[in-house]
């Protein structure tokens, strides 16, 4: 897709956020069009299976100032298979965070899980402490199983960004969600709609066993490998 104008864009690992807001214009309108068939198509359930639908949910929006965040395990099935995904106020993705530049934020973050956990704001700039990396950030070793931890940073910065655990593999499992920072000038274009999309991979594998076998630089997932046949 090509869209007319983006606010911003964050992009890392296998995960993508970015928000867009369009001028209007004819192609404006058939980006919302195709946007809304879409939208039409995974509600009607064409492109899921019922158990699958039963898995996804839209993410709620959280704004203001003071937040609740809490780590649990999740029941899904995206892809017929029956797994356990690592959700955040039980939901996969998690909640998409909406602030405003300028102003300070607090979240409360919990840990149900039986491991430590953590989250890290990704691309924003906060002090160390507040980071939530694990063994780098300041003083900071995770979240312990029925801990709660408080970040509390000021918004210095506009923009579409991500947050996400930095513990073990609960990214991987769904631990993710997209954060919306407001400007504190007005936007500089007129808009109609603002869409939020985050694109993440999903494995029925344990993230470990994936791991481990790219580890030991293991061809296992090239199915279509070329073989000697093909060479001649």
């Amino acid at each position: 897709m090509i869209y007319k104008k983006c606010r911003n864009t964050a992009t890392a690992s296998s995960n993508e956020v970015f928000s867009t807001r369009t001028t209007t214009d004819l192609s404006r309108r058939r980006f919302v069009q195709g946007v809304a068939a879409g939208g039409a198509f995974m509600a009607s359930g064409l492109g899921f299976s019922s158990s699958a639908r039963a898995s996804y949910q839209q993410p709620e929006i959280l704004s203001g100032n003071h937040f609740s965040l809490a780590f649990d395990y999740k029941n899904v099935n995206f892809t017929g298979k029956d797994r356990v995904a690592t959700a955040i106020n039980g939901s996969v993705p998690a909640p998409v965070l909406r602030w405003k530049q300028g102003e300070r934020v607090i979240l409360d973050v919990t840990n149900n899980l039986a491991v430590d956990s953590s989250i890290h704001w990704h691309g924003l700039i906060l002090p160390s402490a507040m980071d939530g990396v694990p063994g780098i950030s300041d003083n900071f070793s995770g979240i312990k199983p029925g801990e709660t931890f408080r970040y509390e940073f000021d918004v210095k910065q506009s923009g579409t960004y991500w947050y996400h655990s930095h513990s073990g593999f609960q990214e991987q499992t769904g631990a993710y969600g997209a954060i919306i920072i407001d400007p504190i000038e007005p936007f500089y274009t007129s808009y109609e709609r603002e869409h939020v999309v985050v694109l993440s991979d999903w494995s029925d594998e344990d993230p470990e066993d994936i791991y481990a076998k790219l580890k030991k630089m293991s061809h296992y997932y090239n199915t279509r490998e070329r073989t000697e046949s093909d060479l001649e």
